[in-house]
Parts: C-alpha cells; structure tokens; sequence
C-alpha cells in the first residue's frame, strides 16, 4: 500500500525516490548518508549500510518511514522537517544534478546552485588538510565515518 505525501498529491515512497535521484543518488549513497545522519545525531543503533539499503528499497516502495528516518532523510536531504514529503521543496530544482557518475565506489555530481557550480564527490578518502585561500580549485573533505558497516 502507498502512502501519501500529501493528501491528492505524489504517494511517500515516489516522493522519496525523487529526491534521491534528483541528487544523483543511488540506494547505496542514500543508505551511507542516512548512516552518516544518524551517527551525527548520535544514533549508535544505525543498521548496517546493507540493510539501510534494503529499507530504502522498501521506504520507496511505499511502506511507512518513521519519524527517526524521516530526520535523518530531512538531515541527508538538507531539508528543513517541515518539508518532508513535500512536493514542492523551495530550492529543489537546483538540486538536479547536471551530471552524476557512480563508478568503483564513487559517486560524483556536477551541479548548479545559487550561481555556482558545485562538485559533489562521495566515497572518496583524502587526508585531513586545512581549506585555506588561493587560487583554482582545492579538495577539502567534509568531515563524516571513514568506514562504513557492511560492504562497500
């Protein structure tokens, strides 16, 4: 059975599986990022990245999320928890990737917000270094698990 958003409006599961595309991501990316969501909130009964997968796959399909998964896909998401769920997200459409590609456990996204392009890279493992001022463009890692539980 599907669950709606909105009364009338997109069922829950296609809603999320939206947003999750609209990122360029994969199950797997949205598996690590709900992880990595529930460790920041201190969450230390965060299932393997395996079998976040599976409840994704499930969540999308239309069961019921729980209010503990709804934060932490509002967290993922960046996305006040007020508009979860709903269809229109300020700001969403910005969010579309120009381009993703997923290869050998990476995921990298070009996108365009707020009059600038960002690059999104995810499973990648750079030492620690400080962001300072200069001139091009420079990786700085976002802090998060270094490892995460099952498979990669």
């Amino acid at each position: 059975m599907s669950t709606p958003a909105v009364t009338g409006e997109m069922p829950l599961g296609a809603w999320l599986r939206r947003e999750r595309e609209k990122r360029g991501w994969g199950r797997r990316e949205t598996a690590r990022r709900l992880i990595q969501a529930g460790k920041a909130a201190v969450d230390t009964a965060m299932p393997s990245v395996d079998s976040m997968c599976t409840y994704v796959r499930s969540w999308e399909r239309g069961t019921g999320v729980t209010e503990r998964y709804q934060l932490y896909y509002c967290k993922a998401f960046g996305m006040a928890a007020a508009q979860f769920g709903s269809p229109d997200v300020p700001g969403a459409d910005s969010l579309s990737p120009i381009a993703a590609i997923r290869a050998y456990g990476l995921s990298v996204s070009l996108q365009y917000t707020s009059g600038r392009f960002m690059i999104e890279i995810s499973g990648l493992q750079a030492p620690e270094q400080e962001a300072g001022p200069g001139h091009g463009l420079s990786l700085v890692p976002s802090p998060g698990p270094q490892s995460y539980g099952g498979r990669a």
